[in-house]
C-alpha cells in the first residue's frame, strides 16, 4: 500500500484503516492535498445542484449490523439517487457521517473486511503503544481488571467495559478532511448524528462541533462504551430515544426519506432463561418502540427499507462482507420504489461532481505546509499539561505531520493514566493551533489490578498465590509515580517503587525501591527433592535511569540485601539451620520489550541484560559478580507463529560463596521435560525455538486459543570449568494456551530424555 508524503505506515488496525480510507480513491481526496500542497487554490466549491424533491438518508444504528448501510449506499449510487442530507443514530450515524464528509463507499467497503475490530475496540491500547513502565505492568500481572481508589478510601469502577480511545482515533483519522469543520451543515453533504443526554434523557441532535467525537458520543452504549464529554452534555447512544431519526430529516428539509433500518431484532422467547438476555431484551423493546414512532411517520413517497440481517448480531464485525451484500440487495430489490427519486444519468453525474469538488474544497482547507502556530495539551491541571507538552513529538512552528501526531497519541493513551485522547485542530489569532484533548480516569487517583497465579504438574507440585497491585500517577507535575505489587501464597512478596522524572522532559529519572521476597526452593537429586528451604531477600535499592523511549529502559544504582536461607526439609549444609548472605553492590540494567502481547505475541522482540557487582566495600560479604542475558524474537505468517529465545546467565564467585539465589532450568518455557528448578546451578545456558498455530482468531473480547510446539536445549552447572555445549540437555513440549480475562492459561506437557513425562497447567503469572 502506498502512503503519501507526511505519513508513515502505522503499526496497528486503526493506523491500516486510516491508510487505506486516504490512499484508496473514490472522494477520499485527503491524499490528492497531501500530494500537492503548493496547486493553486481550487475554485469555489459549486451549490448542490437543487431538484425537486430534498432527498435525506436515515441510517439507523445496530453496531455490526450497520454495516449494511455500506452496501445500502452502493446500490443508491448505482440506482442514481442523490442524497441532500444524511441523519443517523450510532452505527448508522458512523457510516453516514463518513459518506457525507466525503468518503467514498468503495473506501468504506474496503477497509470493513481488512479492519481488525478486535483490536479497535479492546479495553486496551495496542501492547506496542504501551509505555515501557505498562509493558512491564502487564507482564507482571497479565489479566485482571482495573479499579480505582480515592483518595477517602472510596472504591470505584470504570464506567464501561470497553474503552474506546482507539475507536475515538481511528474516526479521528477517517474525518481529516473534515477536521477544521464546525458546523455540519458545511460538509458536502449536510449531516446530524443522534445522542442520548444521559443526565436528562432526551434526544441531542448534534449538527455542530467536532464530526469525530458527534459519530463517537452518538455510538456511546451505556455500560459498553463509556459517555462522551460533548457541549458541557454527558451522551450516550442516540438509539435509546431515536434509532431511526426520520423527525430529524424533515427538520433538515426533506420532502423525501429514504429510511434504512437495521435494528436489532427482538430474541426469542429461549434466549431469555438469564439476565443478560433479558437486560438485552429490555433495551431491544425500547429501541423497537421509537423505531416504530418514527416509521408512522412515513409519507407516501417515502421509502423504507429492512434488510433481512438474520441472526447477525450487533457484535459480528466479521461478517462484514456478509452484512454489506445483504444491505445492497435489500436497496436493489427496492428499486421500484426508488425509481422516482432518482436522476437522469447526465444529472446524476452532474450531482456527483459537485458532491466530489465539495469535498475537495474541505481538503484545501487543511494548510499541510504551514507551520503550526501552536500545540497545546488540554483538559489537565496546568502542571501536568506543560510536562506532557514538553514530551510532544509534534512541535509549535512545524508543518502539521500526522506521523508524530498518531505517536503522540499512541504514547499519551499508552501512559494508562487518561480514558480518552484525542485532537483537534483549531484557528488561533496567528494560525492553526494543534490541541490535544486529555480526560483523566474518573476512577482515580489510585488505580488497583487484582491477579490470580496458578501451577500444578498434576503430580505433588503445586503453586497457588493472589496478587494485588497499586498504581498512584501524576504525584506531581513532574510525572512522579507510585507502585506497590503484592503477593500472597506459595510466594510472598512485596515491591515497593517510586519513579520520579526530575525533568519535564522525562529523559532522566531516579528511583529507590524496596523489594521484600520470601519462597521455597527445591533442591534435587537426580529426578527426586531431597532438600528445601525458604529463600528470603530483604532489599533496598537506588537507580538512575534514561528511558529508551517506548523500547525500554536503562538504569544503574546501589543496593543493599540481607538474603536468607532457612532449611525445612533435608539436611542442611554444614548442619546449619539457616544461612544469612549480605549483599551490597552496583547493578547496571537494560531492558527493551516491542512484543504486541506479553505471553502470546505474533511479532516483536524483546531483551534484558543485567550485570551486578557485589563488593565488600558496599557492605557485601564477598565480592563476587552476576552476569544475566536473555532476549527473544518473534515472527508470524497468518496463523503462524515461530519464536526463538535464548538465555546465559553466571554467577562467579571469588569466595567460595555458598550461593542461596540458585539460577534455575525446569518447567514450562525452561526445559518443559524437567520439573520446575530441577536444574540448578550457578552458570546457565538455554535455548528455544518454538512454533505456534491460532487455532481461534481473537474475538472482541478476547478468547483467542493456540496449539503450541516447543525445542529446547539448555543445562546448569556449579562451576565455570564444567560449562560445556556439548553437556546441554533437550526437551520437547507440546501445549494447549488461551487467553483469557484472569491471563493466559496453558495446558501442555515436556519430555526430556531420561525423564518422566511432566504434565503442567497454568493460570496467570503464578
Amino acid at each position: 500500500m502506498r502512503q503519501f508524503p507526511g505519513y508513515r505506515r502505522i503499526r496497528g488496525a486503526a493506523a491500516a484503516c486510516l491508510i487505506g480510507v486516504l490512499v484508496v480513491g473514490g472522494l477520499s481526496l485527503l491524499p490528492a492535498a497531501a500530494q500537492t500542497p503548493s496547486a493553486p487554490a481550487l475554485a469555489p466549491a459549486p451549490a448542490p445542484i437543487v431538484v425537486p424533491g430534498k432527498t435525506c438518508l436515515v441510517l439507523s444504528g445496530g453496531g455490526a449490523r450497520g454495516l449494511a448501510h455500506i452496501g445500502a449506499l452502493q446500490a443508491l449510487q448505482q440506482l442514481r439517487v442523490p442524497i441532500d442530507c444524511i441523519a443517523g443514530t450510532s452505527m448508522g450515524a458512523i457510516i453516514g457521517g463518513l459518506y457525507a464528509e466525503g468518503v467514498s463507499v468503495d473506501v468504506l467497503r474496503s477497509q470493513v473486511s481488512g479492519m481488525d475490530w478486535a483490536s479497535v475496540l479492546s479495553s486496551r491500547p495496542a501492547r506496542e503503544g504501551l509505555a515501557f513502565r505498562r509493558k512491564r505492568a502487564d507482564e507482571q500481572m497479565p489479566g485482571g481488571i482495573e479499579f480505582g481508589l480515592s483518595d477517602h478510601g472510596q472504591v470505584q469502577f470504570p464506567n464501561a467495559a470497553v474503552n474506546t480511545t482507539q475507536l475515538e482515533q481511528v474516526l479521528t483519522n477517517l474525518t481529516l478532511p473534515a477536521l477544521t469543520v464546525r458546523d455540519f451543515n458545511d460538509l458536502p453533504i449536510p449531516f446530524r448524528a443522534v445522542a442520548t443526554n444521559m443526565v436528562t434523557g432526551k434526544k441531542v441532535i448534534l449538527q455542530q462541533g467536532v464530526l469525530a467525537t458527534a459519530l463517537r458520543a452518538s455510538m456511546s452504549v451505556p455500560g459498553v462504551f463509556p459517555p462522551t464529554e460533548f457541549g458541557g452534555a454527558l451522551l450516550g447512544d442516540g438509539g435509546l430515544v431515536d434509532n431511526l431519526p426520520v423527525d430529524v430529516a424533515r427538520d433538515m428539509g426533506a420532502q423525501h426519506v429514504v429510511a434504512i433500518n437495521i435494528g436489532t431484532p427482538l430474541a426469542s422467547r429461549e434466549s431469555l432463561d438469564n439476565i443478560v438476555g433479558l437486560t438485552s431484551q429490555m433495551i431491544n423493546i425500547l429501541i423497537e418502540q421509537n423505531i416504530r414512532a418514527q416509521i408512522a411517520t412515513l409519507k407516501p413517497g417515502d421509502v423504507l427499507i429492512s434488510p433481512d440481517l438474520g441472526d447477525l448480531s450487533s457484535l459480528d464485525f466479521q461478517a462484514g462482507d456478509r452484512a454489506i451484500k445483504i444491505g445492497y440487495d435489500a436497496v436493489m430489490a427496492a428499486r421500484a420504489q426508488l425509481e422516482p427519486l432518482a436522476l437522469p444519468p447526465a444529472q446524476y453525474a452532474q450531482w456527483r461532481d459537485a458532491f466530489a469538488r465539495r469535498a475537495q474544497s474541505l481538503v484545501a482547507q487543511l494548510q499541510f505546509n504551514a507551520p503550526l502556530a501552536g500545540v497545546e495539551v488540554r483538559g489537565l491541571s496546568a502542571g501536568i499539561d506543560q510536562t506532557l507538552k514538553a514530551r510532544l513529538e509534534q512541535k509549535p512552528g512545524e508543518p502539521l505531520q500526522f506521523d508524530k501526531v498518531r505517536t503522540d497519541v499512541d504514547r499519551l493513551f499508552g501512559s494508562g493514566d487518561f480514558s480518552r485522547v484525542d485532537y483537534r485542530l483549531v484557528s488561533g489569532r496567528r494560525g492553526q493551533v494543534l490541541e490535544y484533548r486529555l480526560q483523566d480516569k474518573p476512577w482515580g487517583p489510585n488505580y488497583l489490578r487484582f491477579g490470580l497465579g496458578l501451577y500444578t504438574d498434576l503430580r505433588n507440585q503445586s503453586r497457588f498465590s493472589l496478587q494485588l497491585s497499586q498504581r498512584r500517577p501524576w504525584l506531581n507535575s513532574l510525572g512522579g509515580e507510585w507502585r506497590n505489587d503484592l503477593q500472597i501464597g506459595w510466594r510472598n512478596r512485596w515491591m515497593s517503587e517510586l519513579y520520579q522524572p526530575i525533568t519535564r522532559g522525562g529523559w532522566l529519572f531516579v528511583s529507590p525501591y524496596l523489594d521484600l521476597d520470601a519462597r521455597p526452593v527445591d533442591v534435587y537429586s537426580g529426578n527426586n527433592p531431597v532438600l528445601r528451604y525458604r529463600l528470603t531477600t530483604q532489599r533496598v535499592g537506588l537507580d538512575l535511569g534514561v528511558p529508551l523511549g517506548d523500547y525500554g529502559e536503562l538504569r544503574a544504582g546501589l543496593s543493599r540485601a540481607n538474603i536468607y536461607g532457612t532449611y525445612l526439609l533435608g539436611a542442611p549444609p554444614l548442619n546449619n539451620s539457616s544461612a544469612l548472605l549480605r549483599e551490597g553492590g552496583m547493578r547496571l540494567l537494560v531492558l527493551a520489550d516491542r512484543l504486541d502481547h506479553a505471553y502470546f505475541p505474533r511479532k516483536g522482540w524483546s531483551g534484558r541484560g543485567e550485570l551486578f557487582f557485589a563488593r565488600t566495600a558496599l557492605g557485601s560479604d564477598a565480592n563476587y559478580d552476576r552476569i544475566d542475558l536473555s532476549g527473544q524474537d518473534v515472527a508470524s505468517f497468518g496463523r503462524h507463529t515461530v519464536e526463538v529465545a535464548a538465555r546465559v546467565a553466571s554467577f562467579r564467585d571469588r569466595a567460595g560463596l555458598l550461593n542461596l539465589d540458585y539460577l534455575s532450568l525446569g518447567g514450562f518455557d525452561a526445559l518443559g521435560g524437567y520439573r520446575e528448578g530441577q536444574l540448578i546451578g550457578n552458570y546457565l545456558i538455554y535455548g528455544r525455538i518454538g512454533y505456534r498455530y491460532e487455532l481461534v482468531t481473537p474475538g472482541l473480547f478476547g478468547g483467542a486459543a493456540y496449539l503450541g510446539l516447543a525445542y529446547e536445549r539448555g543445562n546448569t552447572w556449579a562451576q565455570r570449568a564444567q560449562v560445556s555445549l556439548s553437556d546441554l540437555r533437550s526437551s520437547t513440549s507440546v501445549y494447549l494456551g488461551t487467553d483469557t480475562p484472569l491471563g493466559p492459561v496453558y495446558f501442555g506437557l515436556g519430555k526430556a530424555p531420561g525423564q518422566k513425562v511432566n504434565f503442567y497447567l497454568t493460570l496467570g503469572r503464578p
